[in-house]
């Protein structure tokens, strides 16, 4: 009977010991899968922002060709543009001169500058 007291004896005691012993590496052991589920978490985050990313990488590539187009076209229109406002200054400018040569051979300005001077 004694032996069986003292067999339970140091049963509790190895059992108490294995309990500390374990428990540590239980803790480690939830820590540890913590860690895993929050890296899986992690992984899956950054595997939608890749796929996010690649296609819109591929859809910036694709629509890149256009929006070159649309400016070398509008470039085009605000040069074409800058041509003929150009052209029409030239025209207005001539006219001008045309018009104050016209004016010195008739003596217009002469004649009016008089005639206010006189008034």
């Amino acid at each position: 009977y004694q032996r069986r007291v003292r067999e339970a004896v140091v049963s509790t005691q190895s059992t108490g010991k294995l309990k500390i012993v374990l428990g540590g590496y239980q803790a480690k052991a939830m820590a540890l899968c913590k860690q895993i589920e929050e890296i899986n978490d992690q992984l899956d985050t950054v595997s939608v922002e890749n796929v996010t990313y690649t296609r819109l990488r591929e859809s910036e590539q694709n629509i890149i060709p256009v929006r070159i187009k649309k400016l070398e076209d509008h470039v085009k229109r605000q040069t074409e543009r800058e041509k003929q406002l150009q052209a029409r200054f030239k025209s207005l400018l001539d006219q001008r001169k045309d018009l104050t040569l016209e004016i010195a051979k008739t003596g217009y300005w002469s004649r009016s500058r008089s005639a206010s001077a006189t008034r």
